[in-house]
């Protein structure tokens, strides 16, 4: 009996302690763009940002992490087939092609945990760098919209 209250003692512990951590990766698991940020995110030229969850709560966010690549072709036809991948049965809130590829995108994934949705937001410069951002949380599409267009620093 001692052994069973010791091991939920224990699990509890690590749910409670890491679970912004957890949820994140658990909620990315079915999305091809997590190879993008495993495959890119320490490489030269490339910025890669997660915010803490104390930043997160301030915005009615549970997860953001975003990359920034400075012209790569390789990567941007990696990132695009993911994309391709990732926005079936996505919302298309926007996509904007030129050349037959994507040059900017905004799409509401799928729901997978009631009260918690999910976004990615990819954009190419005219100078070829490549902005991929995701975002989960409880705000809807105009709360993000309003946010991404209010001047915060994200």
């Amino acid at each position: 009996m001692k052994r069973i209250i010791s091991t939920i003692t224990c699990l509890l512990f690590v749910c409670l302690a890491f679970p912004a951590e957890m949820h994140g990766k658990e909620m990315q698991k079915d999305l091809r763009i997590q190879e993008v940020f495993q495959r890119y995110g320490k490489k030269k030229n490339v910025t890669m940002v997660e915010l803490s969850t104390e930043m997160l709560e301030t915005y009615g966010m549970a997860h953001y992490k975003s990359i920034k690549i400075k012209n790569d072709p390789d990567a941007l036809r990696f990132i695009r087939r993911c994309l391709e991948a990732d926005q079936k049965g996505a919302r298309k809130i926007k996509e904007v092609t030129d050349d037959g590829g994507i040059v900017s995108a905004y799409y509401q994934l799928p729901v997978v945990r009631e009260d918690m949705n999910r976004y990615i937001l990819f954009k190419v410069s005219k100078k070829g760098e490549i902005n991929l951002v995701y975002i989960e949380g409880d705000l809807d599409s105009d709360d993000l919209i309003t946010l991404l267009f209010s001047g915060n620093d994200l």
